[in-house]
C-alpha cells in the first residue's frame, strides 16, 4: 500500500488552454462543444461511481477526502475502510461495477498477497484504485483526477498549505 500512497501523492489534475501545433488556441464548433460537454464527467458523477463500486464490495465504510482546499476541483479521493485486506472476489465486484459505469483501460499495476492496484480511465479522468493493508487497518482507495470536470480551475494554485488557491476566474 506504500506504493499506492506514493502514487496517490503524485497524481494530479492538468488544466489550462488547449493549444494547436503552432501555439494557437484551438476552437470548436457549437455541436462539437455540446458533444464534449455531454461526455464531460463531473466530480459528483465520479463520487457516484465510487459509491456504487464500494457498495458492491459488500464490506467497509466509505468516506471522501475534502479536496476543496487543494486547489484541484477535478479530484475525488474516496476511502473504503475494512477490517481485513479486501478479498479478490470483492475487488472483482468493484472492478465489474466500475467497468459497467464506463471505466476502461483497466491495467493491473500491482498484485501481491496483501496489496493490489489498478489504473483506470474514463472520459478524460484517470483513477488509481488500490486495495490492501495500511497502518491501522485495511481498505480500498479510489483516487481519481480529471482534466475537464465542469468546474473552472483556479487561476493560481495553492503554493503552500498557508496560501489558499485563488478562486477560479469565471467567464
Amino acid at each position: 500500500m506504500a506504493a499506492i500512497a506514493v502514487m496517490t501523492a503524485l497524481t494530479g489534475c492538468g488544466g489550462g488552454d488547449n493549444a494547436g501545433t503552432a501555439g494557437e488556441r484551438t476552437t470548436t464548433t457549437a455541436p462539437a462543444a455540446e458533444k464534449e460537454a455531454s461526455n464531460e464527467v463531473t466530480p459528483d458523477a465520479i463520487r457516484g461511481d465510487v459509491r456504487s463500486a464500494a457498495k458492491t464490495a459488500g464490506v467497509g465504510r466509505l468516506s471522501f477526502l475534502d479536496t476543496s482546499k487543494t486547489g484541484n476541483p477535478c479530484r475525488v479521493v474516496g476511502s473504503l475502510r475494512t477490517e481485513d485486506a479486501p478479498k479478490r472476489d470483492s475487488m472483482d465486484s468493484v472492478l465489474a461495477m466500475l467497468k459497467a459505469r464506463g471505466w476502461g483501460q483497466m491495467e493491473q499495476m500491482l498484485a501481491e498477497d496483501t496489496d493490489q492496484a489498478w489504473h483506470l480511465e474514463k472520459n478524460g479522468w484517470e483513477m488509481l484504485l488500490g486495495a490492501g493493508k495500511v497502518p491501522g487497518g485495511a481498505g480500498i482507495v479510489f483516487d481519481a483526477s480529471g482534466k475537464a470536470c465542469g468546474i473552472p480551475m483556479p487561476s493560481r494554485p495553492a503554493t503552500t498549505d498557508l496560501t489558499p488557491p485563488e478562486p477560479p476566474a469565471l467567464p
